[in-house]
């Protein structure tokens, strides 16, 4: 070999680097700032999942004021998390969505009272709490269908309504407020609780939403994301307390105040509701039978005004 197919062959193997290395960056945002409830994706970025897919993944989360469906639409994102109800509520209000990855296949919504519940009827005409953000479509659809005659009182995030006696009962999460109020010093018995899982209304919630035309351009990209992103849970749930170190770490890059006490019980909820309730598996799909109750229930109460089909929402 001359000198000259020497330098040639340089050249040729540092442009197919250049190549291999040319993966567009990509950009992901959960609903929520930095907390357990995302473990899997920072689990999958921290192992290095995406880098060993050939993804450059940057995390960025969203704020009060600019959520992750804006982060979506206006471009700056192509991967984001979204509740299922939210998700087909969007694709109902005409913004085309794709789920391509679904973690949660159990609802973690409850309501929590003061006084004990004998179902949902003990409800009627209660002052409840609930998120000025939205998350609580399936007790409003619940209240509708029902005629409960619910007042519902609006919050941003915290448990201060309920804990100062303002309200009667406030819609929370499993993984999160039900915790808060028990660390604030609240003495809450099982009869106290109302799940909606429990009731009739179990919805999964987080699934990996994509715009329908990324999907139809980048489908290997979506692929190449979804299964670094289940890599990702999988270790989590085989290494819980490494997670919650990762999950730590990542509070702290991304300015959340974090306490591992509370995030250690976000953590192994989160985790538990991989599982689907009957079978016990992890299958990381949107079931047909999910989106048939989340269709029934929303559209009975006036949420959607048309059926979202299973192949609109995962083009399967």
């Amino acid at each position: 070999m001359n000198k000259y197919q020497h330098w040639l062959c340089v050249a040729l193997v540092f442009c197919a680097a250049c190549v291999v290395n040319a993966q567009p960056k990509l950009v992901f945002t959960p609903q929520w700032t930095a907390q357990s409830q995302f473990v899997g994706f920072y689990v999958a970025n921290s192992m290095g999942f995406y880098q060993e897919a050939g993804l450059d993944v940057v995390i960025r989360h969203p704020s009060a004021s600019k959520p992750s469906i804006n982060y979506l639409t206006e471009g700056e994102s192509q991967f984001i998390t979204l509740n299922l109800v939210t998700a087909m509520s969007f694709i109902d209000n005409g913004i085309p969505l794709v789920n391509v990855l679904q973690m949660s296949q159990q609802n973690n919504l409850m309501i929590v009272s003061h006084t004990p519940l004998n179902g949902k009827e003990s409800l009627r005409g209660k002052k409840v709490g609930h998120w000025k953000s939205g998350f609580s479509e399936l007790p409003m659809a619940m209240d509708k269908k029902f005629g409960l005659g619910i007042q519902w009182v609006p919050f941003i995030s915290n448990v201060n309504l309920y804990i100062s006696g303002a309200i009667d009962a406030t819609v929370a999460m499993s993984y999160n407020e039900f915790f808060q109020l028990k660390m604030a010093g609240q003495r809450i018995k099982d009869e106290q609780l109302l799940y909606m899982r429990d009731i009739g209304y179990n919805v999964p919630e987080d699934g990996v939403y994509v715009t329908a035309e990324f999907y139809r351009k980048h489908k290997d990209l979506v692929t190449k994301f979804a299964e670094a992103t289940r890599k990702g849970w999988e270790w989590a749930v085989e290494h819980p307390d490494e997670a919650l170190d990762i999950v730590m770490v990542t509070m702290r890059q991304s300015g959340a105040i974090g306490n591992m006490i509370a995030q250690e019980w976000m953590l192994k909820q989160i985790l538990n509701q991989l599982a689907d309730k009957d079978s016990g598996l992890r299958s990381y799909k949107l079931e047909p039978k999910s989106v048939e109750l989340a269709n029934r229930i929303l559209m009975e109460s006036g949420f959607i005004k048309k059926e979202i089909t299973y192949h609109q929402i995962t083009q399967l």
